[in-house]
This record gives structure tokens, sequence and C-alpha cells, in this order.
């Protein structure tokens, strides 16, 4: 299904981003995965998982530029398909206190500017790919977002503006890339069960409840399933996003949440 996509997948380390870099091997791409914890991802790589891996922390200056001419190494001088899965949280609502310029800095970093810089870096070699398979649409880009990004939460102001802003991003860049026959997508996850929450802050019991509520409360179809999402179900999507089966689709911010962006807020 993907054995011609060469693809760079970043927060390769944890969560949505090892999923979707085990769902795309098994697809057959060829993967190169991006992330800080090199153990995790040497795991990844020991088990068929991961082509080769780059060790990265995307906030340093000029990381982006060097990710993707370490990737483009290892996938012999091409690319095909990037994938901006690295995310953080850090709440605080507007009025706190803590919800200061480095709490913006800090979401905004990870989960705006460094899609944005790679996907200007990765771009040449994306316009290169979809050159030489005549413009296919076998270059894509996606963005991993968040049902945040589609409707405002208490407490995770900044979190939500930068979801909100890559959404944009992505509708924007699918305009403009289109011409070059580069499609450019992304997925908005609701509760998907990750570490993202825990390293953002919660307790292990706060986490627990925070994921009984998600489905008893706040995911209608988790209600039903007695689960919310899992990384490898968002990974699956991607893998359709960067397959010729999704070749006439661009621009499209698609929710994977259970029904949370239709109940509003509970």
């Amino acid at each position: 299904m993907l054995s011609n996509c060469k693809c760079l997948v970043t927060g390769a380390s944890s969560g949505i981003g090892a999923a979707t870099c085990r769902v795309l091997r098994a697809h057959g791409a060829t993967v190169v995965g991006v992330g800080r914890q090199e153990a995790a991802l040497q795991s990844l790589q020991s088990d068929g998982h991961l082509d080769s891996y780059i060790i990265a922390d995307l906030t340093e200056a000029g990381a982006c530029q060097k990710v993707v001419e370490s990737a483009i190494q290892s996938l012999g001088g091409s690319l095909t398909t990037l994938v901006n899965a690295a995310g953080v949280l850090r709440g605080g609502a507007v009025g706190d206190p803590k919800t200061d310029l480095s709490n913006y800095n800090f979401n905004f970093q990870i989960n705006l500017q460094a899609p944005f810089e790679l996907v200007h870096y990765a771009l040449p070699y994306l316009k290169e790919s979809a050159k030489l398979h005549e413009k296919k649409a076998i270059a894509s880009i996606v963005n991993v977002s968040s049902v945040n990004g589609k409707q405002s939460f208490a407490g995770c102001a900044t979190y939500c503006m930068s979801k909100a802003a890559l959404d944009q991003f992505t509708r924007c860049a699918s305009v403009d890339l289109a011409p070059f026959g580069i499609r450019v997508n992304g997925v908005n996850p609701g509760v998907i069960e990750t570490n993202l929450q825990t390293t953002g802050g919660l307790s292990t019991d706060q986490y627990e409840a925070f994921l009984k509520r998600s489905i008893t409360t706040t995911h209608p179809l988790a209600a039903t399933l007695q689960r919310v999402g899992q990384p490898e179900e968002v990974g699956e999507l991607i893998a359709f996003l960067v397959s010729d089966k999704a070749q006439f689709l661009t621009g499209e911010c698609i929710a994977i949440d259970g029904g949370r962006q239709n109940l509003g807020a509970r």
C-alpha cells in the first residue's frame, strides 16, 4: 500500500508518533523517526518499525533544518511524506499568572513553529518527488493537531491557540502547494491513550479520572466502546491520508475524536 512512500515522522518516541511509525512501516513505507528519547527509538528500530531514527530537540535553533537534511540522507536522497506528530501540552487559563509568555512559547514552539520550519525545509524534496511522479499526489504532509484546534476548552488557552493555528496552516498550505502536486491534511484527535496529559502535568490519579470522564461523559462513542481512542487508530488514518487512496483529498482537518467536537462543552 505504501511501498513508494519515504516518510519522515516527528514525535516518534511515543504516543501517536510512535504508533504512526509502526503503522506506516507495516504498510510497507520506509520510515525515519525523529524524537528525543533514544531508547524508545532504538526499540522501535529493533522491532522493525523504523528504518532509521534521528535524536533531536525541535525547539533548538537550526534543529529542523538538520533533521530534514539527515532524513534525506537516510532515505537515499528523496522524501515523499512528512508527518508532524510531535506535540506538547501545557495548560493555563487566560488571566492565570502562569499563562505567561513562556507558556505561550512552550506550546507554540513545538505545536506550530516546528511544523512550519519542517515543511519549509522539506518542500524542495517533496516538490522533487511530486515532479518525478508526474504530480500524481504522492507527496503529502500530515499535521497532527487536536480537537482543541476545532473547539475552545477552559484552562488550556495557548494549547488550543497553537492547534487552531496549525489547522489554519494546514488549510493555507494545501492551497499553496496544490499546484505542485503536494497534498496537506491534518488529523484532530480527541482523547487518545498516550502520555500527553501526564507529561503535561497530570498525576496518575488525575489521568485515570480524566480517562474515566472522557469515556463516560465527553466522548459519545467512547461510552459505547468503553475506551478512549488508541494511537494506532490515528496512525491508520494518517496512513490513509498519505496513500494513493486519498489522491483527491487535501486541506482537510479530520476529527478522530469519538464525537467529542459534536457534543459541546460538558
